[in-house]
This record gives C-alpha cells, structure tokens and sequence, in this order.
C-alpha cells in the first residue's frame, strides 16, 4: 500500500518535473530534480527493495515523458534507490550531513552517468562547462530540497504504518 501511494506521488513528480520544472530556469539553469530527490529520500527511510521499486517507478514515469532512449532514467532510478539504502544507511543514524551527502552524490552520478550514457549513443552535448553551469546549481537545488522530500517520505511512512496497525487490530 505504501508503495502505492508513494508511486503516485512519483509520477505526479514526474508529470511536474517534465512540465513546470523545465520552464524554470533557476540560478542559471540549474532545476529540482523532483523524482530523484524523492526517490533517494523514500529509500533512506524504507530501504532498498522500496527504494528500488520507487525508482524503477519514478524512472518509467520519466522514461514515458521524455525524449532519451527508453529505459535510460527507470535504469539509473532504479540503481539510485537501491544504492542510496544500501550505500548510506538510514535517516535515523545520518541527520542532516547524510541528506545533503547524498543529495550530492546522487545528483552527480544521476546526471554524469546519463550524459555518458547519451555521448556514448551518439548525443551531442555544449560541453563540459555548460555540463558545469547547469550541475552545479541543480546539486544546490536538491540539496536544499532533500530534507523536505525526506521529511514527506518519513511522514508519509509513518502515516501508512499507523494505518496499517489499525487495519491489523
């Protein structure tokens, strides 16, 4: 059930992301990465198997919205919630230091690896700087929002365990 709700809420995600998110252009070109921010956040607070299927979730919903090869964004999802749970831990030992670290790495390795993937099938990019420009200020944006999509995530996990003890009793 949890899943559920949460995979809802990863495509209205990435429904916005793909819509509103690239018609704003803040701090230079740098935008919210909605679907993984939440993606890395719900798998800090349920762990890897959740957070795998969240971003095989979140990662089709993009695939079907955007113009890459097929499978790019639901494989790298995918391997962004399953590493985020197996790499990092959990909420309750990390605070803060493990919200922003892994808002970074995963931002990094989220858009370093897709634009590998696309040079390598024959994509052309601006080039390194533009890569840069554009990175640098998206890594700020989601780290600043980390905390509140782990803050929803922790939330919304709470809500549906207490739903569930009451379905139990």
């Amino acid at each position: 059930m949890a899943l559920l709700i949460y995979g809802a809420v990863l495509v209205l995600a990435a429904l916005a992301e793909s819509t509103v998110g690239y018609r704003l252009d803040a701090l230079g070109g740098g935008r919210v990465n909605l679907v993984l921010v939440l993606v890395a956040a719900w798998s800090l607070v349920r762990g890897a198997q959740d957070g795998l299927a969240g971003g095989l979730i979140g990662g089709l919903a993009l695939d079907l919205m955007s113009g890459t090869p097929f499978g790019l964004h639901t494989v790298l999802l995918g391997l962004v919630g399953w590493g985020t749970a197996t790499g990092g831990g959990t909420l309750e030992r990390g605070g803060l230091a493990l919200l922003f670290g892994t808002a970074v790495l995963t931002t990094v390795a989220y858009h370093g690896v897709t634009v590998l993937v696309l040079r390598v099938l024959g994509w052309d990019f601006p080039g390194l700087m533009r890569f840069v420009n554009v990175l640098v200020p998206t890594i700020f944006l989601n780290a600043l929002f980390m905390p509140f999509a782990a803050a929803f995530a922790r939330r919304l996990d709470r809500a549906l365990s207490s739903w569930r003890r009451l379905e139990l009793e």
